[in-house]
């Protein structure tokens, strides 16, 4: 009897074991969609002199633009996704020149982003949700019109006046480190293919949070 038992919890073993090798454990996904830099609406004015001129059109406002993404998943036996990110994005919005010459004319900066995240995902049949946390490294190309500026100050440290040199572009490229946090609604079309939403948000080391997108996705599970 007792050999029997001990027969039929083996045998119960390797069929769960079987199944649970049989799982999917990769998943693909891409979307295309909308994204923003809010930095200047959660902080207006930010990162410019007090006294020069800010164009109107600039402070406090969301500047606009599309990003398109790629995500390479694998599901770990805990439960949690381990995944790769790769994206490009561009944002446009108007000049903030100091001497509002070129306030009409716009602005294009890009992103190249890649992440290491892991998420979780929870629901049941067709309908999930991922919440994800990782960590992000960016390239940032910034184009400008510049100027030297220099302030000028009487004996008791008053301004008095703001000297402005001759225009010239300003062609900028960085590198940064920081987080995402992101949450994904997935829902299965059949064992294989899924469609959803991905948002997301980027907390950048320095400048705190910058981006957030929001993108319809589509992915398959092998």
């Amino acid at each position: 009897m007792r050999i029997s038992i001990i027969t039929l919890l083996i045998f119960i073993s390797s069929v769960v074991k079987a199944q649970t090798d049989s799982l999917p454990k990769y998943n693909l996904s891409a979307g295309f969609g909308y994204y923003a830099d809010i930095v200047q609406y959660l902080h207006p004015g930010f990162n410019e002199p007090a006294f020069v001129k800010v164009n109107p059109k600039v402070v406090g406002k969301i500047y606009n633009g599309m990003n398109i993404w790629f995500r390479l998943g694998y599901k770990l036996k805990t439960g949690y996704t381990i995944s790769g990110y790769l994206s490009m994005a561009t944002i446009s919005y108007n000049m903030n020149d100091p001497l509002g010459l070129y306030w009409n004319n716009y602005l294009t900066d890009t992103y190249f982003i890649a992440n290491l995240m892991f998420s979780l995902e929870l629901g049941k049949k067709k309908n999930h949700f991922s919440p994800g946390l990782g960590v992000l490294y960016r390239k940032y190309s910034h184009q400008n019109i510049d100027y030297e500026i220099t302030p000028v100050y009487d004996l008791e440290n008053n301004l008095v006046d703001v000297q402005m040199g001759l225009p010239y572009p300003n062609n900028s490229k960085m590198n940064d480190l920081g987080f995402i946090f992101e949450i994904d609604y997935k829902r299965m079309l059949n064992k294989k293919m899924f469609i959803g939403l991905s948002c997301s948000t980027n907390l950048i080391i320095d400048i705190g949070f910058e981006t957030y997108s929001i993108s319809p996705l589509i992915g398959c599970v092998f």
